[in-house]
């Protein structure tokens, strides 16, 4: 993802919650929601925020979903409907 979008990487120690527009084109409908020191604490807060967003959406293609990220570029948490 950072490849792609280099403004997404959370700087050195900290964890970037990502909010994604799932219904935008690519490489639309995503933005910086803010950086934690903690990964549990920014899993919690995008999972909840993702939850909130999804409540009235029967389905992913339509949600707003929140999503943790470390430095290296692997995904963490937060999206309810990913197998991970």
């Amino acid at each position: 993802m950072f490849r792609e979008f280099p403004e997404l990487k959370p700087p050195h120690g900290k964890f970037r919650i990502i909010g994604i527009e799932m219904f935008e084109n690519p490489g639309e409908g995503h933005w910086v929601v803010e950086d934690l020191d903690d990964a549990e604490e920014a899993i919690k807060k995008a999972t909840l925020m993702t939850k909130n967003a999804s409540k009235d959406v029967d389905n992913s293609k339509d949600a707003t979903i929140f999503c943790v990220y470390d430095e290296n570029g692997n995904y963490l948490g937060g999206d309810i409907y990913s197998k991970k």
